[in-house]
């Protein structure tokens, strides 16, 4: 029997014995489960999102190109962003997020990270070695805010509308 394999950055301790694998022998008659990157990948952008602390962004160019959904931009910046090799018994995860401030950065990556290597054993049984948690935006808690609303901040109206287009001489402009 193979001895646990111990991570010195991951998420925890990972048994080599009991471990799942991604892609089954071909020959095993009861079949097997081929879990898409993209899975994963969906995965963990949900579970940084459950964070307190955690926003969802859109970049102007991306939401002006369609609104995609989380991680899948085309162009400019979409957040929360993950990449998730699903291919070894040990998933490497890679997550950038964007922060609602003021928070504790340290604490909220903290966070992610092991809500995000939670989420992903619990729903694919397979514990990632490793989640890095990269912070691309630090956005007001206003700016948040309106970003949620898709509404554009507009002027105010003059107080007076009577004295609007009035040049001070009582003339219309």
């Amino acid at each position: 029997m193979a001895e646990p394999a111990t991570v010195e950055r991951g998420v925890g301790t990972i048994d080599t014995a009991t471990a799942a694998t991604a892609a089954p022998a071909i020959d095993d008659p009861r079949g097997g489960l081929v879990i898409a990157d993209r899975v994963g990948e969906k995965i963990a952008a949900a579970a940084a999102l459950d964070i307190d602390g955690v926003v969802q962004y859109q970049g102007t160019v991306g939401s002006l190109l369609g609104g995609s959904s989380p991680g899948r931009a085309l162009v400019g910046s979409d957040y929360p962003q993950a990449s998730v090799d699903m291919s070894e018994a040990a998933p490497r995860v890679a997550i950038t997020v964007a922060l609602q401030w003021p928070c504790a950065v340290t604490d909220v990556c903290l966070r992610v990270r092991t809500h995000v290597a939670d989420e992903l054993a619990r729903l694919t049984g397979l514990r990632p070695s490793r989640v890095d948690v990269t912070v691309a935006q630090i956005l007001s808690r206003e700016a948040s805010r309106r970003r949620r609303s898709g509404f554009v901040d507009l002027p105010n109206p003059p107080a007076d509308p009577s004295t609007e287009g009035d040049d001070g001489e009582g003339e219309k402009r």
